[in-house]
């Protein structure tokens, strides 16, 4: 069997649950992620193929299956250990790279809260090479990953862990030109609204919170910015849109920035909060 033909009998597998688009998108990408385009095609692989297509079905998220996960250019090794990266988290990197090319130091320090994996420091680091990267997560898993993304894509991260809303938490005595963070946001009260997929496989802990409304990280942020940000600094976090106005009201409050501004993502969706102090 060739590559055409194997690619062919995934999509008609894929099709009792998917539609036919969906089918071909999937097989497609199974099949050139999975398969080196100079390898030929035994019986080893094609069995190789049918176990990832039923996981695909079982509703294991693709990235998972082949442990890729494409962001802002380059490729991630991901597993159920973290997040997969999100579109819109690349907008949040861009506004960062962004905000550097206008207000660049000789070597800016950057923080990264709740790094998953590494993604945000990562592609940072590779199109801004000159600053001096940093990253935190809780979970010793995540940072495996996070360290191995960094090692394979020749980006230098220092990562550390350590849970951020436990008081003297980390190094307070370090201080960031730049304070980027994609936290856990989601009120499990909104659990349901959320795909099988993702409930499933996606870690728990990296998605949501146990407050009302996911607002405790945005808080513990913006309280750790009087310390941990430079007095000319700036933050970057993802937003949970539906509660926008509420976190940038929590930044605002804190008496310390001189703009507070929420930014659209390509979706019009309120997904981007820049303070700048």
């Amino acid at each position: 069997m060739d590559r055409r033909l194997l690619q062919k009998s995934v999509k008609e597998k894929l099709t009792s649950k998917y539609d036919d688009n969906e089918s071909s998108k999937l097989a497609q990408y199974l099949i050139e992620d999975l398969i080196p385009i100079d390898h030929k095609i035994s019986s080893a692989i094609i069995n190789e193929i049918e176990i990832a297509a039923n996981r695909i079905l079982a509703d294991e998220p693709l990235q998972y299956v082949t442990n890729r996960a494409d962001f802002y250019g380059l490729q991630f090794y991901v597993n159920e250990a973290v997040l997969i990266p999100r579109p819109e988290t690349e907008e949040l990197v861009y506004n960062v790279i962004q905000y550097l090319n206008k207000n660049d130091k000789d070597s800016p320090k950057v923080l990264d809260i709740g790094t998953g994996s590494g993604c945000i420091p990562i592609a940072v680091k590779k199109e801004k090479e000159h600053c001096d990267m940093s990253a935190i997560d809780i979970s010793t898993s995540a940072l495996k990953i996070a360290i191995r993304n960094a090692n394979s894509l020749g980006a230098e991260v220092t990562f550390i862990r350590d849970n951020i809303l436990e008081n003297g938490s980390f190094y307070g005595n370090q201080r960031y030109d730049i304070i980027i963070s994609n936290p856990p946001y989601i009120p499990y009260s909104e659990r349901d609204k959320m795909s099988a997929s993702t409930i499933k496989h996606e870690p728990n802990i990296a998605l949501f919170t146990e407050d009302e409304y996911g607002l405790i990280f945005y808080q513990r942020i913006a309280s750790l910015c009087k310390s941990w940000l430079e007095e000319d600094g700036a933050a970057f976090l993802e937003l949970n849109e539906f509660h926008a106005d509420k976190i940038k009201n929590i930044f605002i409050e804190q008496g310390i920035f001189k703009s507070v501004d929420v930014l659209e993502d390509m979706q019009g969706k309120q997904r981007i909060l820049v303070a700048l102090r």
